[in-house]
């Protein structure tokens, strides 16, 4: 599992405990000076004067490295100034011995970036590298002093490249998965638009059948409440399987259904399409979820007498065609259905087209490559 899979909370816990193991030299390097300093054994008020600026140079420290609330809290600037002047201060009041404590003022820099990152880091390696030449340490050590100022400046750096490369992973893997989530919303809403609203037009019309043959033709009328049950089952498990992602209806069963619905409504439906044909799935769906929506709109708003519906198998597309003879989109125009027909074919490559058709009527028109 790399660390882009890995929950927020776990991000977080590993760069804390890569955050305080990072703090190991710079803790190593304040107890050691420590060490050495008492060794000298120096008068009460100095040793007090001295470890007190010690913790708060490390306190400091701390709060300027590898946190980036106490970025925000504190006045960066002046917070930054005083602690090279305790880093100074504390090597030119306690001795040589304190200049180690130095990787504080290292690691700030090395923490804050910016232009002229190496040179402000070879100034700070060499101010406290002098100071302990002139105390009179040991060659080696006062070199070691410098070296280990570098090594912890650019180390922190490195540390911050790291810190900001995870902020930035950890955001584009909310946004990625908040971007998921409104497309599968979208999704659903449009499925369940093309289901419920298929479903309910085909029940409204057949319930309205119904009610005008239940006195004059009973036995039609059962059929009628019989296909009502059908409908309204079918509408259920389409329901279930689009919130599963399931379900996928096809372009035969659709235009049988078509001819079916439109009967129902006393609209004369003529299917015009290849005796067989064979598409990719997503093709099949695609438009026979043109077909069913395009009859719900016939059946729901258009007050047609007749419709065609026509499938086309061109070299490298197929489209699908619904044309009636009814009054138009009506004060709607494209509504939700339309908009979700548009969406699917253009996930597909496809184009999507309606407007006015022969007789004063609406055609829906969706091409995709297959």
């Amino acid at each position: 599992m790399t660390d882009v899979d890995l929950p927020d909370e776990h991000v977080r816990a590993m760069w804390n405990r890569r955050k305080w193991s990072r703090y190991v030299l710079m803790y190593v390097a304040l107890v050691t000076s420590a060490v050495f300093y008492f060794v000298g054994k120096p008068p009460v008020w100095q040793a007090v004067l001295v470890v007190t600026t010690a913790v708060i140079t490390a306190l400091l420290g701390m709060r300027l490295t590898f946190d980036f609330t106490a970025l925000d809290r504190l006045p960066f600037w002046p917070s930054y100034a005083l602690l090279l002047v305790l880093c100074l201060g504390l090597a030119l009041l306690g001795g040589g011995e304190w200049t180690f404590n130095s990787v504080w003022a290292s690691a700030a820099t090395g923490w804050i970036g910016g232009r002229w990152l190496p040179a402000r880091l070879l100034a700070i390696s060499a101010a406290f590298g002098t100071i302990a030449w002139l105390d009179d340490l040991e060659p080696v050590l006062v070199g070691w002093l410098v070296l280990v100022g570098l090594m912890v400046g650019f180390f922190t750096r490195q540390s911050r490249i790291q810190s900001d490369m995870f902020i930035e992973l950890q955001v584009s893997r909310r946004e990625r998965a908040r971007l998921a989530v409104a497309e599968e919303r979208d999704r659903i809403a449009r499925d369940l638009h093309d289901l419920v609203g298929h479903s309910l037009s085909v029940i409204a019309v057949k319930t309205e059948l119904a009610r005008r043959l239940v006195t004059a033709d009973p036995q039609k009328a059962e059929q009628e409440l019989a296909d009502i049950d059908t409908v309204v089952r079918r509408a259920l498990s389409e329901v279930r399987q689009a919130v599963t992602n399931y379900r996928q209806p096809t372009l035969a069963g659709e235009l049988a259904s078509a001819r079916k619905a439109a009967a129902s409504a006393g609209i004369d439906c003529r299917v015009e399409s290849p005796d067989s044909w064979s598409l990719p799935a997503s093709v099949d769906g695609a438009l026979a979820w043109t077909v069913r929506e395009g009859v719900t709109n016939v059946l729901r708003h258009s007050r047609a007498t007749r419709c065609t519906i026509t499938l086309s198998l061109e070299d490298s597309f197929a489209a699908v065609a619904i044309a009636d003879n009814g009054v138009g989109p009506g004060e709607n125009g494209r509504g939700n259905g339309l908009a979700g027909l548009a969406e699917r074919a253009q996930a597909l490559g496809g184009s999507m087209d309606s407007g006015p058709g022969k007789d004063n009527g609406f055609t829906i028109r969706v091409r995709v490559p297959t």
